[in-house]
């Protein structure tokens, strides 16, 4: 019983909640500026082909069927540039010299550059 009552409660909550805005042809403004502000890639170059078939499109159905897809692939590469920037610039780790290693850089018989966060000998 007392499921059925959290059950009745839950669902009449999520029937209180506003529907999502309805995409119209009169975003596809917003979707350019958002689309232009994403970077290269394939996910990007599908949005813009997708955003100007609904330019193009010939009744208000099928502008709303485009930016639709222009929402999913717009949305995937945002997501893609949101991980390449959460990643930053990597750079390799260097191995420093030690008892058994001593070609590495701060190494007796390393030959090359000196390597910043590696002793100098």
């Amino acid at each position: 019983m007392r499921a059925f009552v959290v059950t009745a409660v839950a669902f009449l909550c999520l029937a209180s909640l506003p529907a999502a805005a309805a995409i119209t042809c009169a975003d596809i403004p917003a979707a350019q500026k958002f689309v232009d502000g994403l970077q290269p890639g394939p996910n990007t170059t599908k949005a813009q082909a997708h955003l100007d078939a609904a330019k193009s499109a010939g009744n208000e159905s099928q502008c709303v069927a485009e930016l639709q897809q222009v929402n999913k692939y717009a949305a995937r590469s945002a997501e893609a540039d949101k991980r390449m920037a959460s990643h930053g610039t990597r750079h390799a780790r260097v191995r420093c010299a030690d008892t058994l290693h001593q070609d590495r850089p701060g190494g007796s018989d390393y030959r090359g550059p000196p390597v910043a966060g590696c002793p100098r000998r």
